[in-house]
């Protein structure tokens, strides 16, 4: 699942053919891997050829590997799938190509296509699903991608070390796995729209490793592209596999090359690249003033929010965490960075777009003299000389960690400068997607518990990929090192509805379940939702028949093409 939506900066070099480079960028010490002895930046020169640029630089190219939305544009092109959403959150097979369900909705047959093979030429089969979903549990890994497996019969005790195997995994026979559940589980195919990995590759590989195994940085997957080049700091290059399964792009090279958001603008505006990934809003006017190029909304299942560290004595108080809800003008927050029919205030942590969404939970509606009183209930008296509040003489003082970005960066300057109306002294951390993510919220790589002093405040955006189970994770009681719910929110109601959600097979009856857990967590408020937003790409004419959607920007990337 793709658990982080925000961009980062880097710097840009401009990728040209020869691998020369301007603006001032180098390699950034991690080297270059590339694969297939091609030395060209964008694989082969025959054939059409095109550049995206993102401000985020790829952090993994293993997809079983803390997953976010930067890496995932990259690994959804290399990588396939074993089951997938369609446009309307179904599911339809990817590897497999259909399945059974038991009567009793507790084991999946997968019957798997024939004829695949990994990008090095060697055959895909049944031992790379097994494989796959086994090291998913495996005591040592800590890619965050465990949750998929823990249904399954026998996963816990293979991860706490008392088996040898998954044992509710089994391969029939070279084109088949069967999945038997410990009891019926609404969310478990949304659960398989999972990569797949080459078993031939990887067996033997301690997963706890795979983050510096050097798979990492040169991957054989199955998908519609092979993985030709990563020159760090500056692009991954890949070329089109001529035996992909599926419909083959028409595009043979696809290069994703990194940069500051300004400066991929400019390189957009100047023709040297072809699609920007999150155009900020404040770039559109540009953008569509000049020929040649255009803004593309496309829709996203995407909440932005802030998530409030519980373990924070000041945010431990619900009236302090609802005082902060009310002292957010969100209206202005949209009509100042976005503009109208941009962007959409957002109450619940459920997408409005999505069937898990409810439009009554509890709404805090700007109010500031409510925040004053809240925060004067919670035991804090405004310090006159500074215009802050104070509680035993301690200023409320809070750190607001951001990733880089245009737009987040004017959102924060809004939001400080009402809190600081409500008596809430805001200082905004802006840094690198990889250092909010990787060191403060999973901190060394999800080896660590997060604690009261790895951040106060942060602001991201989350969305569901493929079934709000996703949310699980970030909201269930949960301690310990790697876990999701960095937060550290606890509920028993929540933790009990999303226990009874996954039983349940009416659609219906599973909507009212969600909504319940939103209105439980609204009422709490460990995340302030703020708003949701389309998706805006910068596009180059020179790029036909685009389009994408919530699963992606490539994600259907085969049906773009280019005039040359």
């Amino acid at each position: 699942m793709k658990k982080f939506n925000k961009s980062v900066a880097w710097l840009l070099v401009v990728l040209m053919l020869a691998l020369t480079a301007c603006g001032g960028g180098g390699d950034t010490g991690s080297g270059t891997q590339a694969a297939g002895g091609n030395d060209t930046a964008g694989g082969s020169t025959e054939g059409t050829s095109v550049i995206i640029g993102q401000s985020s630089e790829v952090a993994n190219l293993n997809p079983m590997i803390q997953p976010r939305t930067p890496d995932s544009n990259v690994q959804c092109m290399i990588f396939s799938f074993l089951v997938i959403p369609d446009e309307e959150l179904n599911y339809v097979g990817d590897l497999a190509d259909n399945w059974d369900i038991s009567e009793d909705g507790t084991v999946y047959t997968f019957h798997l296509k024939e004829g695949v093979k990994w990008h090095d030429g060697e055959d895909f089969n049944a031992d790379d699903v097994v494989f796959t979903l086994t090291s998913l549990a495996h005591p040592n890994y800590n890619g965050g991608n465990d949750g998929r497996v823990m249904s399954i019969v026998g996963a816990a005790d293979y991860q706490a070390g008392t088996a040898d195997s998954v044992s509710g995994i089994k391969k029939v026979d070279d084109h088949t796995v069967e999945i038997t559940l410990i009891s019926p589980n609404a969310a478990f195919l949304s659960n398989m729209y999972t990569s797949i990995l080459p078993e031939h590759i990887l067996a033997g590989e301690d997963p706890g490793t795979w983050g510096q195994n050097d798979f990492n940085r040169a991957p054989v997957g199955t998908g519609k592209y092979k993985f030709v080049e990563w020159k760090a700091g500056q692009y991954i290059s890949l070329v089109r596999n001529e035996d992909y399964y599926g419909q083959k792009p028409s595009i043979q090279n696809v290069t994703v090359q990194f940069g500051a958001d300004t400066t991929l603008v400019a390189a957009l505006l100047n023709g040297e690249i072809d699609v920007l990934y999150n155009l900020a809003a404040s770039e559109v006017e540009n953008v569509e003033a000049m020929d040649g190029v255009s803004a593309y909304n496309y829709e996203q299942m995407t909440v932005t929010y802030i998530g409030l560290n519980q373990l924070v004595e000041s945010l431990s108080d619900v009236r302090v965490r609802q005082a902060l809800s009310y002292g957010i003008d969100k209206e202005a927050l949209i009509g100042t960075v976005y503009g109208e029919g941009k962007a959409y205030i957002c109450d619940d942590v459920f997408p409005s777009n999505h069937w898990s969404h409810s439009e009554n939970v509890t709404k805090y509606e700007y109010n500031p003299e409510k925040a004053k009183s809240l925060l004067e209930e919670a035991g804090y008296t405004m310090n006159a000389s500074t215009g802050i509040y104070e509680k035993d003489g301690v200023p409320l003082h809070l750190t607001y960690d951001m990733s880089t970005s245009t737009d987040g960066r004017s959102i924060a300057a809004l939001i400080q400068q009402q809190w600081k109306e409500i008596g809430v002294d805001m200082e905004v951390i802006e840094q690198d997607f990889a250092v909010l993510a990787y060191e403060k919220l999973l901190p060394g790589e999800a080896s660590e518990e997060t604690t009261a002093e790895s951040f106060q405040c942060y602001t991201l955006g989350f969305g569901v990929e493929a079934d709000p189970e996703e949310y699980n994770e970030y909201f269930s009681t949960s301690t310990g090192a790697g876990s999701w719910n960095f937060i550290h929110y606890s509920n028993p109601q929540v933790d009990a509805l999303f226990k009874e959600q996954l039983l349940l097979s009416d659609p219906a009856e599973r909507a009212e379940c969600f909504h319940q857990i939103a209105d439980l967590i609204s009422q709490d408020i460990p995340w302030i939702p703020l708003y949701n937003r389309a998706g805006i790409a910068g596009l180059s004419d020179r790029v036909q028949n685009f389009v994408c959607d919530y699963r992606g920007i490539t994600f259907q990337i085969e049906k773009w093409t280019v005039a040359e």
